[in-house]
């Protein structure tokens, strides 16, 4: 007999696989099966929110079924297991799970399973986020899928226990698939503060925030195996309700990849030049940091422009400090070997910068202290057309002088010639 989960081909014992305990247990006119070992998957100190939501989070059945879906080659829509698509409203583990609205995720994570918000009717209506898990094909074909989404559960529930991380919740199986259940920071994205500040945030706010996402990619780093993002940028970055504290979001389920298509978009933006081409290890996500710092403070967007270019810091926002440019310009660089070799050393760099702001506004925090380093975008505009005027009248000058210098060789030769 082959079992449908781990594909063992053999006797079942008392009707479980004797290799993964799958057993067939008859649930009216269909049938459901499971895995009778039940792996506990969350800490025991996990904060509980209600009687429910406690129960459910020390406690995730791990269900087993085999999963046959293509991966998709855009994230939009699509069909899991070819049977069915997921829309709003859809309920998901015997109804408990309520799909609210599919999210967008990286081009990087392109492939590896949809992801949606929704609610957990059992736990007070509590706001989640539900990733279906694509195993891929080259992983199918040495481990079961069921170890291959254990796996990648228990790697993220061992990174929620940091704070700053999305926290797992559970892990199911239904309609052929698996799903992870994720508890996302709350907050808005750092896009979205952007987009209502129109223009750049206070520099003593993204000193700050940069500090605090250099601890975390310390942490990504420090792991055993490290884990590389991928697509840190403003849409992946969660600014929480009071303003103080940073949260990473999007974690890629697998390894993240660069879409094959050598689309504009793909070859701008906050990528490492190295991750554009394939290269991927933890110095590409400081260095997506450093793209995304730039951005903030300045109001200069990445994407849509010149690959990798990323203008000097002081010429689109003059009220930047200097100590803070020389930050930039050396984790942007194109060349890893000229950039910090650990998040750790920006990390101190940045706290020195933090401190002076302390030593220059006293005891309050720079969090709370709105300084002159906030400009509006007409602002920002004004000095970029300042810049650009410098910049021509200097061309100018210079071109005058090169003509003066010319002409007086030309003059001196021609003295020389008569005599």
């Amino acid at each position: 007999m082959l079992c449908p989960f781990c594909g063992f081909e053999g006797n079942f014992l008392n009707g479980k696989c004797t290799r993964c305990n799958y057993s067939i247990v008859e649930a009216g006119a269909g049938s459901s099966y499971n895995v009778a070992a039940t792996h506990a998957l969350l800490p025991s100190n996990t904060k509980s929110r209600s009687n429910s939501q406690s129960s459910h989070e020390e406690r995730t059945l791990w269900e087993g079924a085999t999963h046959g879906g293509t991966q998709p080659s855009d994230p939009g829509l699509h069909e899991l297991s070819n049977l069915y698509r997921l829309m709003r409203g859809d309920t998901l583990f015997h109804g408990r799970y309520r799909l609210l609205g599919q999210i967008t995720l990286p081009e990087t994570q392109w492939g590896q399973g949809a992801a949606w918000s929704a609610i957990d009717k059992q736990a007070s209506h509590l706001q989640i986020v539900i990733r279906e898990i694509i195993v891929p094909q080259e992983m199918a074909k040495t481990s079961s899928v069921y170890q291959v989404a254990s796996d990648v559960a228990k790697r993220l529930q061992n990174l929620g226990q940091y704070t700053g991380f999305p926290k797992v919740i559970d892990l199911f199986n239904d309609r052929g698939a698996y799903f992870i259940v994720l508890l996302n920071p709350e907050g808005e994205t750092l896009a979205s503060l952007l987009e209502r500040q129109s223009g750049a945030l206070p520099e003593s706010m993204v000193a700050e925030y940069g500090y605090q996402l250099c601890g975390l990619l310390s942490v990504l780093e420090n792991l055993q195996p490290p884990i590389v993002h991928g697509s840190i940028n403003p849409e992946t970055i969660i600014i929480s309700e009071e303003g103080r504290s940073v949260s990473l979001i999007h974690f890629p389920l697998f390894r993240p990849k660069m879409p094959s298509a050598s689309t504009e978009k793909v070859l701008s933006g906050y990528y490492a030049p190295e991750q554009l081409r394939g290269e991927l290890s933890p110095s590409s996500d400081l260095y997506a940091l450093a793209a995304t710092m730039h951005h903030t403070i300045t109001g200069y967007n990445p994407c849509g422009r010149m690959s990798s270019f990323h203008p000097p810091v002081r010429r689109l926002n003059p009220a930047v400090t200097v100590q803070m440019e020389r930050i930039l310009v050396r984790q942007l660089s194109l060349s890893k070997l000229q950039r910090f070799a650990h998040p750790s050393e920006m990390q101190q760099d940045l706290a020195v910068l933090v401190e002076s702001y302390l030593d220059s506004i006293g005891s309050e925090s720079p969090m709370s202290v709105a300084n002159s380093v906030s400009l509006s975008e007409s602002q920002l505009r004004e000095f970029r057309e300042q810049a650009w005027n410098s910049t021509l009248l200097n061309m100018g000058v210079f071109a005058a002088i090169c003509v003066i210098l010319l002409v007086g060789v030309l003059l001196i030769i021609g003295l020389s010639v008569g005599k």
